[in-house]
């Protein structure tokens, strides 16, 4: 009985579309539509969709600055910036709508500072242990538009 309750539980999480929490999903549902002129009041958490082929989706952090978007993982990556790398057309899901857009890794310090400037602003980051400094960031630029 209790394999059948595994069972059973671990395929209703890796059938779900949605990411849930920190438990990664599939497909985001829902209509693309274009992504605004700026990014102005960015949700605390949005969701990205990596590798469309088999998409794999996961909640995370993110900025807007001007007329971009942002998001960042350690400098070790994760199992989501390791499908960026290989294909870096992603979807995002911001404040309820989702958005086509293509991942570019942000090498450039002086954009990589005012990222880092955005996220210790809007997550209240400990300066001193500020992991987007060593980490890799993303910057979304639209596509399809």
């Amino acid at each position: 009985m209790r394999l059948l309750i595994l069972f059973l539980l671990s395929t209703l999480l890796t059938s779900c579309g949605e990411p849930l929490s920190m438990i990664p999903g599939g497909e985001l549902s829902g209509e693309v539509q274009p992504a605004p002129s700026e990014w102005v009041d960015v949700a605390e958490v949005i969701q990205v969709e990596t590798r469309p082929d088999n998409p794999y989706s996961i909640n995370i952090w993110a900025v807007g600055i001007d007329t971009d978007l942002y998001f960042a993982t350690g400098e070790d990556g994760t199992t989501w910036s390791a499908y960026v790398e290989i294909d870096n057309h992603v979807r995002a899901r911001v404040n309820s709508s989702l958005h086509e857009f293509t991942a570019v890794t942000v090498t450039d310090p002086e954009e990589r500072e005012s990222v880092e400037a955005a996220y210790l602003s809007k997550y209240e980051l400990d300066p001193e242990d500020n992991w987007v400094s060593t980490g890799i960031i993303y910057r979304l630029d639209r596509r399809n538009e």
